[in-house]
């Protein structure tokens, strides 16, 4: 039997502010000997390449046509301004898909800031003391700003060109993840000394945190390991073994794995309440395995079609549907005739994915888990 050593979770050690940026250190651990670079250097490469933000890409200043000209009263030429233009760091609420006009109107004197920027609703400018231009009493600035959607760092020979010729394009910077650090160290588990414990550290713009970039970068590899597994076959010449430290010779996954991120803080209270919460757990279990026979004994024989749809009709979350289909529940006639205690030994599948199926169950056909 092959058993792999897993973590329980991700743990956050440190998020502070550092000016303009953020900083977020996280551990993970133990993991078998040579998994720290391997998942630390695949989360470095995305976080650095393909996390999505919003930047501007092109400026708009009236009787302005090319960024080697001057503005009355300002005492930055173009070319200073759109080297300012290109720190301000944006940050929607909303999904976007097409450019947005911001703009800034302002008479002088006085310094222009990201403060002064006029957004839509949905953006906000998450360093608005950043400056951008200093005015005197005889300026009177006007400028357009347009930002959009993309990744990493796209030069204006890639853009598309636009049929005005006061706009003027500038390199859209959209990466916000600026710095990533891994590095590994050495942890115990029972009497072996050799696994691993990663450490990482994200430094970000403001316009995303350290821990949305993180699980941003995670969806994407997941997504596409999830695609090399759809194309192969299940593993039937040997059996795996996922064990976790604290929880050995069990195939089984923490509730909370479901979220990447987690509070170090409670990890003293969980030690003294771990005991108590499992014993209070089996006996739910048993209540609940016996609850569900009677309702799939119900549903059975008083609904045979719904037996036979497919389990994508339920319209599940892509892990939990996924978890399923790797257990060979194709169908809800499948899922009904499996206990509560046979789901939730099924790996990545926990009590927060059984609940949604329930809700599935519930909106679409009328039928309760009673969990």
């Amino acid at each position: 039997m092959i058993k792999y050593v897993m973590p329980k979770k991700l743990i956050i050690e440190e998020e502070r502010e550092e000016g303009d940026y953020l900083y977020g250190r996280f551990s993970l651990s133990p993991l078998e000997k040579g998994f720290s670079i391997t998942i630390g250097n695949s989360l470095r490469r995305v976080l650095l390449s393909s996390i999505m933000s919003l930047a501007i890409t092109r400026i708009k200043i009236p009787d302005k046509f090319h960024e080697y000209d001057t503005i009355k009263g300002v005492k930055e030429d173009i070319l200073e301004i759109i080297m300012n233009v290109k720190q301000i760091q944006l940050r929607k609420e909303i999904k976007l898909d097409e450019m947005v006009e911001l703009k800034i109107d302002k008479t002088g004197p006085g310094i222009v800031t990201a403060a002064d920027i006029k957004c839509p609703a949905g953006i906000t400018v998450t360093n608005p003391e950043h400056k951008i231009a200093t005015l005197n009493e005889d300026a009177d600035f006007e400028m357009f700003l347009y930002a959009e959607m993309g990744k990493g760092y796209v030069p204006i020979v890639e853009f598309e060109e636009i049929d005005d010729i006061q706009m003027i394009p500038i390199d859209g910077i959209f990466s916000p993840v600026m710095r990533v650090n891994f590095r590994d160290e050495d942890v115990r588990v029972g009497k072996k000394t050799d696994y691993d414990k990663l450490i990482l550290e994200i430094w970000t713009k403001k316009n995303i945190t350290p821990k949305e970039a993180l699980r941003a970068s995670s969806n994407i590899l997941i997504g596409h390991f999830e695609k090399i597994q759809e194309n192969l076959p299940e593993l039937t010449t040997f059996d795996m073994i996922f064990e976790s430290p604290d929880k050995p010779d069990k195939i089984e996954s923490e509730e909370d794995e479901e979220q990447i991120v987690n509070e170090a803080e409670v990890s003293e209270k969980e030690s003294e309440t771990e005991s108590e919460v499992e014993n209070e757990q089996v006996e739910e279990v048993e209540v609940e395995e016996s609850g569900l026979e009677e309702e799939e004994e119900e549903t059975q024989s008083g609904d045979e079609d719904i037996s036979s749809l497919p389990i994508e009709n339920l319209e599940l979350s892509v892990r939990s549907l996924n978890c399923l289909k790797r257990d060979k529940v194709n169908t809800i006639g499948d899922l009904l005739n499996r206990p509560i205690q046979e789901l939730l030994k099924i790996r990545n599948f926990g009590k927060k994915s059984l609940a949604e199926v329930n809700e599935k169950l519930k909106e679409k056909f009328d039928i309760s888990l009673d969990i």
